[in-house]
């Protein structure tokens, strides 16, 4: 099936992204062919000229629809003029050497030069993705987009003998259209520009602090905010918030990403009431709490769904507005040209002024933490007692005199780069040959249950994203004072939980994974793929390493990642570390951009 025209038709009258299951969830899976053209040119998203990252044309780029089985054949090209770049596919399962990581996965694509990603979408997979480059920070400046997979209405049995038919997600639970906001962060100023500040030592480790917001690569910034010091070319304009018309005779099913680099996000509706179905593509316990409407914090690289209900009797065009609060509490110095607090017209007239200022004050809804949510008894049945492995690491950000008093991130005393020399991706590598900025843990060449303790020695909480799995996050600690760190080889009790009676403390004797038993409330644990770690604090990750291959594991805010805050699980390969992942047999050499 071709997509390429559907791709960039079903996106002609953005910022609507209008989602469209009914196409996907009837049929048996198919293999769908696309042709991206990377290219830059100045747009103005929210007024403001900048030079921005296209595919085929469109800032974001095509939103991608299928059903679990089905198979994506999507050929890159590069016509960027100076430029490598990669595609990652952010929350997917798929098989190592398509997961786009430069210096791991696959040599970057260079100018003039195209990568096609061929890949089938896991069977037990469904629910809300993104794909974005995973190239500097190209992500920053608008190189991302939406991929939704849908659950099919009914799974093969008996090898294609029979058939069962399932509920499908909109009577399951309760809705009967969709729609996607891809919603996030914004600068005005080039990101490579930002990074040249922040990597020197003049920045003290403050990250950039955004200008702005965009929903679906659109957004409305008052020219009247511009800092002198930094003119702008800004044209003042009303953002088009048609991605938030509805139908009130409908519920809603809103698949929400944070395609930011900083911060997260909270959403409130002044109106309608919201309920959380999904986070991170899995689903969620139901909530006993009703009127909800407001749902948060969602961090750089997580994804929310709800459905949003209106009152029936309301009329068409009864005054609504959604609300987004970008969270300050990861800037480290002020921006008076942002507006962190931004309200849009639901059902508005687009020819009226669109878009509010609440000048900081919040309005106090029924709101649900998504800190708090919990996975569904369904999914936590996959969740063993225990763990086979045991690894702990700890990361932070640290301005070294050998580094010039740059912000460098660590984990432990590595700060990650791509492989130079030999300058080959990790996959084609044996362990033996990878140079001393991969960092990595390994797990055993059968599937194995690991625990993974993050300490985040830092004063910044950070979103960390593994690829090519999705794990239990068991506790997530913010210490009250000092340090929150916890190491089960040393540490009778994890800090901010008291011990149960059965559990022996002979850290000595014990094995730290059967003294981890009874520690966790496993029937309140979330399966995510991107977790939020508090400052001085720490989150036990438990996942089934069975994705083979060699899969980074990073920060998701992009100033972090591209200063090397990230590190390699490898997964299922050789100890010995004689044989690479996936010997591909190329002599060609690598180039990267960091």
């Amino acid at each position: 099936m071709d997509q390429n025209k559907l791709g960039i038709l079903a996106d002609t009258f953005r910022p609507r992204l209008e989602l469209h299951a009914e196409n996907h969830i009837f049929r048996e899976p198919v293999t769908h062919h696309y042709t991206w053209h990377v290219t830059k040119a100045y747009r103005r998203p929210d007024g403001v000229k900048k030079e921005v990252y296209l595919i085929n044309g469109l800032l974001p780029g095509p939103t991608i629809e299928a059903r679990a089985g089905d198979t994506l054949v999507i050929s890159v090209e590069n016509h960027l003029e100076d430029e490598v770049l990669s595609i990652h596919w952010h929350g997917l399962h798929i098989k190592n050497s398509m997961d786009g990581v430069p210096g791991v996965t696959q040599c970057a694509i260079e100018p003039e030069a195209s990568f096609t990603y061929n890949f089938t979408i896991p069977n037990d997979q469904n629910g809300t993705f993104w794909y974005h480059a995973h190239t500097d920070l190209q992500r920053t400046d608008g190189l991302y987009g939406g991929l939704i997979v849908h659950a099919p209405s009914q799974t093969l049995a008996d090898q294609k003998v029979s058939k069962i038919e399932n509920a499908t997600d909109n009577d399951r639970f309760g809705y009967e259209k969709e729609l996607l906001l891809l919603i996030g962060d914004w600068y005005h100023q080039p990101a490579q520009e930002a990074k040249s500040h922040y990597m020197s030592a003049a920045s003290f480790g403050s990250e950039p602090v955004p200008d702005s917001l965009l929903i679906n690569g659109i957004g409305q910034f008052d020219c009247g905010m511009a800092v002198p010091a930094r003119p702008l070319d800004c044209i003042q304009q009303y953002a088009n918030t048609s991605f938030l018309n509805i139908d009130r005779r409908f519920s809603y099913r809103i698949r929400v990403v944070n395609t930011g680099s900083l911060a997260g996000l909270t959403l409130q509706f002044s109106q309608e009431i919201l309920e959380v179905i999904h986070l991170d593509s899995s689903e969620v316990r139901r909530q006993k709490t009703e009127n909800i409407q407001s749902a948060g914090i969602i961090y750089p690289g997580q994804r929310v769904d709800f459905v949003l209900r209106s009152d029936r009797r309301m009329a068409q065009d009864s005054p609504s507005s959604m609300t987004v609060i970008l969270d300050k509490s990861g800037f480290r110095r002020s921006n008076l040209a942002l507006t962190a607090i931004q309200s849009f017209g639901i059902n508005q007239n687009h020819s009226s002024t669109n878009l509010s200022i609440i000048n900081d004050e919040i309005t106090h809804l029924q709101h649900v933490d998504l800190e708090n949510v919990s996975s569904s008894p369904s999914v936590l049945s996959a969740l063993p007692a225990n763990s086979q492995q045991t690894h702990v690491v700890y990361t932070k950000i640290q301005m070294l005199a050998i580094n010039a008093n740059m912000p460098w991130g660590f984990f432990n005393h590595s700060s990650w780069r791509p492989q130079k020399e030999p300058p080959y991706p990790l996959i084609n590598l044996p362990r033996n040959q990878w140079d001393e900025n991969q960092f990595s843990f390994s797990t055993n060449t059968d599937p194995v249950w690991v625990d993974l303790i993050v300490n985040n020695l830092d004063d910044s909480g950070h979103p960390f994203h593994l690829h090519g799995h999705h794990f239990f996050v068991l506790h997530v600690y913010k210490a009250p004072l000092g340090w929150g760190s916890y190491n089960p080889f040393k540490d009778a009790v994890p800090p901010g939980i008291s011990a149960p009676p059965m559990v022996t403390h002979d850290t000595e004797n014990s094995d730290p994974d059967l003294q981890n038993f009874g520690y966790y409330d496993l029937d309140h644990a979330i399966l995510r793929d991107t977790v939020q770690i508090p400052s001085r604090g720490y989150a036990v990750l438990r996942f089934r390493a069975d994705n083979p291959g060699v899969w980074l594991f990073h920060c998701h805010i992009s100033w972090h990642l591209s200063g090397g805050m990230a590190m390699i699980a490898d997964i299922m390969g050789d100890v010995a570390g004689e044989e690479p992942h996936n010997n591909l047999g190329s002599n060609e050499s690598c180039q990267y951009s960091m």
